[in-house]
């Protein structure tokens, strides 16, 4: 064996004095083998393994097992500015390798026009067993024509449907959040919607837009208090450039306590507060949604309910490759998350 060619089962087999087969088995075992390894030989041929820097070739694998090894990671987002829960990639990440699967991540912009190109071109050039899409606006519907065409497992996470996908109560948090408000004596509670400028309008964003404010509206209606909305209008989600206008101030000014639709909203509406003299929370109270980046990172401890990110990216994972090893048109039973309330210093 030359200095700089690849280590082989066959070198370990002929340094541990064992058949090939018995090295296959013993670093992949195969259920229905009929070779039989004790401990200390499975041990033995490990530690081989290792000595001898040992990396499975994935083309023969993938020949052996008629499958790639690989799961597609499908983030629904464009833009440097975008952050998500990093928990979701983590967990799919963590519960692939320790399958033995690697992650593939594939960014899609939500303003590209030409979706089907795209997805083609993802789809045919990257040796996928399976995909699971992060989703955060309707482009998990434009998309999923052309992936359910592709007689390929599906997994959807942060994404509403009856089977195969993952995501969190959204309803039950945001009527635990208000309901912590009202407990704190709060009586003009607003929910706080957020657009894009040339985006689209909150009834064609991602569902959870619609059940927080639907959990909002049954614990304010539950407490006979008039549940109020209002939409913020913004030129992004974060950025120097991003601020709060006066219309959408005077609005807010209205209320004694607000929730926004996510944590970068609250911390928005907190500066605007801030510029203006006002402190947090003897003139406004604020929460936020998600308890991730944004809510750890505040000025303040923020009040805000946390999304169980890396818990929901395993489980995604975990159904995927059930999904890979039943065949495409498996069908499980939705896994469905609970928040967690976080009472902080800001209501």
């Amino acid at each position: 064996m030359s200095k700089n060619s690849r280590v082989t089962i066959k070198d370990i087999a002929r340094v541990a004095g064992l058949s090939t087969a018995a090295v296959s088995q013993a670093l992949r075992p195969h259920p229905g083998s009929n070779i039989k390894l004790n401990p200390d030989t499975v041990k033995r041929v490990r530690k081989v393994a290792k000595e001898l820097n040992y990396q499975p070739h994935a083309g023969a694998r993938s020949i052996r097992s008629n499958r790639f090894h690989n799961i597609g990671y499908f983030m629904a987002k464009s833009g440097l500015l975008t952050p998500t829960p990093a928990g979701y990639l983590a967990g799919v990440h963590d519960a692939a390798e320790q399958a033995g699967y690697r992650i593939t991540l594939i960014r899609l912009p939500v303003t590209l026009e030409d979706i089907s190109q795209a997805m083609l071109g993802a789809l045919s050039e990257r040796n996928l067993d399976a995909i699971v899409i992060e989703s955060y606006s309707e482009l998990a519907q434009r998309i999923y024509a052309q992936i359910a065409a592709t007689n390929m497992p599906i997994l959807f996470i942060n994404d509403r449907h009856e089977s195969n996908s993952v995501y969190v109560d959204d309803v039950l948090a945001a009527r635990e959040l208000t309901q912590h408000l009202i407990d704190r004596g709060y009586r003009r509670i607003g929910f706080l919607h957020r657009e894009i400028e040339g985006g689209p309008a909150v009834s064609r964003m991602h569902h959870s837009a619609r059940d927080r404010a639907a959990g909002h509206r049954a614990a304010m209606e539950k407490a006979r208090r008039k549940p109020a909305f209002h939409t913020v209008v913004t030129s992004g989600v974060v950025g120097d450039d991003v601020m709060l206008r006066e219309e959408d101030w005077r609005a807010i000014s209205k209320f004694d306590a607000v929730i926004a639709y996510d944590d970068d909203l609250a911390n928005l509406v907190a500066r605007a507060a801030y510029d203006r003299g006002l402190w947090i929370p003897d003139s406004l109270a604020i929460a936020g949604f998600n308890g991730d980046y944004a809510s750890l990172g505040a000025w303040q401890r923020l009040t805000t309910v946390r999304i169980p990110s890396y818990e929901m990216g395993r489980k995604a994972g975990e159904m995927a490759i059930e999904m890979i090893h039943q065949g495409p048109d498996t069908v499980l039973p939705s896994s469905v998350h609970r928040a967690s309330l976080i009472r902080g210093q800001t209501t």
